[in-house]
């Protein structure tokens, strides 16, 4: 029984960070329709950028808490920063991109906002590519380390 409880442990593992790998290529995604979303709204509504924010936080979780904190009354630039530094969903350098793009989101006219919407699609279209690069050399080896490290711990103990 314990034997099998190493297995299914080290599988356990292998598979989790395998799924870490297809979660942060859906949450790229999933922040490229939000930029995609704010361009248009950008375009032809007089939104402020928490509301933008607000109404596309559907499937990013840290947009729901950057649009909290902002009902909360904090500023959008302090509640995008602290969302971002409190989501697990994203690795340092996407992290990075996020921060930047908060901090110049607002902060210009109209054409600056689209083209900092542009320039910020530019660059996660290349974090998207290598994340779905990384996923498609390593989720399948994660997975075979996982069971493997589990099958070799079981036999160093039996």
């Amino acid at each position: 029984m314990g034997i099998l409880l190493l297995v299914a442990a080290g599988s356990f593992a292998g598979f989790q960070e395998s799924h870490k790998l297809t979660q942060r290529e859906k949450n790229l995604e999933a922040f490229l329709r939000f930029l995609q979303n704010a361009e248009t709204e950008i375009r032809y509504s007089a939104l402020p950028v928490a509301g933008v924010v607000a109404r596309h936080s559907g499937e990013l979780p840290f947009l729901r808490r950057c649009a909290a904190l902002c009902r909360e009354g904090e500023g959008f630039t302090g509640a995008w920063e602290r969302a971002v530094r409190e989501s697990p969903d994203f690795t340092g350098e996407d992290e990075a991109l996020l921060l930047r793009f908060g901090r110049g989101f607002g902060a210009t006219d109209v054409e600056g906002q689209l083209a900092h919407c542009q320039l910020t699609k530019g660059l996660l279209a290349q974090r998207l590519a290598e994340a779905r690069e990384e996923k498609k050399q390593k989720a399948r080896l994660y997975q075979m380390l996982g069971v493997l490290g589990g099958l070799g711990t079981a036999l160093l103990l039996c």
